[in-house]
Parts: C-alpha cells; structure tokens; sequence
C-alpha cells in the first residue's frame, strides 16, 4: 500500500475513499481513530491518511487532483419568495420557511 493523501480533517479523508473507491481504486483510511491521542503523540503523526495499491496509486493522485482544482459552482445569494429571507447561495432550501430554492425561482422567473 502506498499513502496518497492526507488531510486534518477526518471528513474529507472519508469522502476522498469514497470517490477513490467509485473510481474501482481500493482504499484504507490509516489514523482514523488517532485524533484522540494528539499532543501525546506529534500532531502530524495523526493525521489521516488515505492508502491505495501501489498500481493504483498514479489514478489515484490523479482523481484527487481533479477534486481539489475543480471550482465551487457557486451562485449569487437569494431571497426565499414565499418568506423573504436572505439565503446563501449553497442553500438549497430556505433556512427559515424551508421552501425550496427552486420554488423561489420559479416565482422569481413568472413575475417578470
């Protein structure tokens, strides 16, 4: 096995495994349960580490690098139609009413 990423955050070592593994590249998650004993042992001892096999591991390298120098689509904010609130642009329903996003575009598109 041969380590292709690390990361501080355990989240992100999990969705790269995930994604390497809908590419058909098996992976392992090393340090996972490390977090607990940081300080005792130096921090970057413990970081998460995501190991694939040694034929894999150039389309491995490869994938992640797609995922981390693909943009974010991210759009402008919007304001919910049904309540008027302002949502961020990630949001896909109305953090106050719970209306979808799409429901307010629709509105949006039909009152001009």
């Amino acid at each position: 096995m041969k380590k292709v990423y690390s990361t501080e955050i355990l989240a992100n070592a999990w969705n790269i495994k995930n994604v390497l593994e809908q590419n058909d590249i098996e992976a392992v998650i090393k340090n996972e349960n490390l977090f607990s004993v940081s300080g005792e042992v130096p921090f970057i001892e413990c970081l998460p580490e995501i190991w694939v096999k040694p034929l894999d591991f150039v389309r491995a390298e490869q994938i992640i690098s797609e995922l981390d120098s693909s943009p974010e689509d991210v759009g402008p904010d919007w304001t919910c139609a049904s309540c008027g609130e302002s949502n961020l642009s990630n949001y896909s329903i109305c953090w106050s009413c719970e209306s979808s996003h799409e429901s307010s575009h629709e509105n949006d598109l039909s009152n001009q």
